[in-house]
Formats: structure tokens, sequence, C-alpha cells
């Protein structure tokens, strides 16, 4: 009867589900044949493999039962973990279409300068630029980006976005873009300044280089300082040569629309 007894207390504490399945029609199999004369046992022995089926059908009863919420848990979870997914793919395109609307609109405002730099992206995949407000403004926008960084210099390409902008979008635009901007510059030069452009009203180039035959060396006009300035801008043509600056077709239309208008506004 002891035995039976330690016997009986280490199957309760068997949870391996196989062994509590082997016990469970092994003993019911000893009852059945019991039940039809073909075994015999003793009393005692047939009340413990009772008490065996009893305690394995409620441990399968139970096994059972866990496997079923286990699965219903694992689904919700998967639902959940779906749900998330679902929600981050949501707000990942939200952001990359917020994104993407910024950059078009940034396009809209950028200076003389910044479209010069874009200018240029057009013609290669990475040029190199001087570190100044129009690079890191570009940067800040997330127009370009610089693989490369240098000491004085930064080599910048388009990111992605900017670029698929620019080739389904913008670039068929991109001459009323530089108008836009350049008649902005215009308006708001200092009138100093403003008399040195209005001479392209009558010319396409200024040289800005005298050579004095009679002493050494050359002359600069007074132009040279303010041309120089805006010399890597969309102001003038690309490349520059011997000191001649070549005005850009849309920055003379920039500066025949300001300066023209001007003075009519002031008639009428």
């Amino acid at each position: 009867m002891q035995g039976f007894k330690e016997i009986l207390d280490l199957l309760t504490k068997a949870k391996d589900i196989r062994l509590n399945i082997a016990i469970f029609v092994v003993s019911l199999a000893i009852l059945a044949c019991t039940s039809k004369d073909l075994v015999e046992i003793d009393p005692v022995t047939k009340k413990f493999l009772r008490g065996l089926v009893f305690i394995t059908l409620v441990r399968l009863v139970y096994s059972l039962i866990g496997l079923i919420y286990s699965s219903f848990q694992n689904r919700q979870k998967e639902k959940v973990k779906l749900e998330k997914a679902a929600e981050n793919a949501r707000n990942a395109e939200s952001e990359s279409l917020k994104n993407r609307e910024n950059i078009r609109s940034a396009f809209k405002t950028l200076d003389i300068f910044q479209l010069y730099i874009i200018q240029e992206l057009k013609r290669q995949n990475h040029v190199q630029i001087k570190k100044g407000a129009p690079l890191f403004t570009l940067k800040s926008l997330k127009i370009i980006y610089t693989p490369a960084i240098g000491e004085h210099y930064e080599s910048a390409s388009l990111t992605t976005i900017a670029k698929d902008i620019l080739d389904n979008e913008l670039w068929r635009k991109f001459d009323e873009i530089k108008f836009n901007s350049l008649v902005r510059f215009f308006e708001g030069i200092q009138a100093e300044d403003a008399r040195y452009f209005q001479e392209f009203l009558s010319r396409s180039s200024i040289k800005t280089k005298r050579l004095n035959r009679t002493s050494t060396g050359s002359q600069y006009y007074d132009n040279e300082r303010i041309f120089s300035s805006y010399s890597k801008s969309i102001i003038f043509a690309q490349p520059q040569r011997n000191y001649t600056y070549v005005i850009d077709p849309m920055a003379k239309s920039a500066i025949e629309t300001v300066f023209t208008k001007k003075p009519e506004e002031s008639n009428g």
C-alpha cells in the first residue's frame, strides 16, 4: 500500500503529456480487461488504477485547456502585432508624404545660391560645395546629404526624395522656380548694387577686368566686387572665364521684370 502511495505521488508530479496519455491508456485498458474477466487483479490494485485514470484524465483535460488558451493568446498577440505593424506602416507613409510635401514646398523658397547648387547637381551626381549657409540650409531641409566631408568643402548629393521630386515634377518647372527666386533677389537688392545689374538690360555679358597697357598689372572695375560675390549663383551662366560675366537668361528676364517695372510704377 505504501508503495502504491509513493508511485501515486510521483505520478501526480509528472507533467509530460505523452507519459500521462500512456498511463491513461494502459490503466484504462487494464480496467477494461478486468471488467471482461480477461485479467484478474486485487481490489487495491483496481482502486489504484482507477486513481491513475482519474489523475491522468484531469491532467490531460488541464493540458487541453492550456493548449486552447495558449493558442487563443498567441492569436491575440499575432493580431496585436499585425495591427501595430499596420499602424507603423501608416505612420511611416504619412511621415514620408509629409517630408515629401515639405521638400516640394522648400524648393519654391530657395535663394539664388541654393538653387545654384541644385542646378549643378542636375549636371552631375556629386558636387563639391564650400561650407556655408546655402549648404547647411539644404541639408537641414533634407534636399541634399553629404557623404564626404572635408575641412572647407563637402561633397553633396541629392537625397532620394529630393531627386524623385525633381525628376518627376520640378525639373520641368525649374525655370519658373529660378525666375521667382531671382525676382525676390533683385527686388531686395541695395540700390547701389542694383545699378551694376541694370547694365545687363542692354548687354548679355560684362567684363570686369581691363588690361592696363601703360603700367604693369590689370585694372578691375567696381562691378567686379559685386559680381564676384554672386559668381556661384544662378544669376550668371557657368562657367565664367577671363572675368567675363554672362547673364543667365532667367536672370535677365528677372532684371527686366524688376527694373523696368519700378519706373512704370513710379510714373503711375
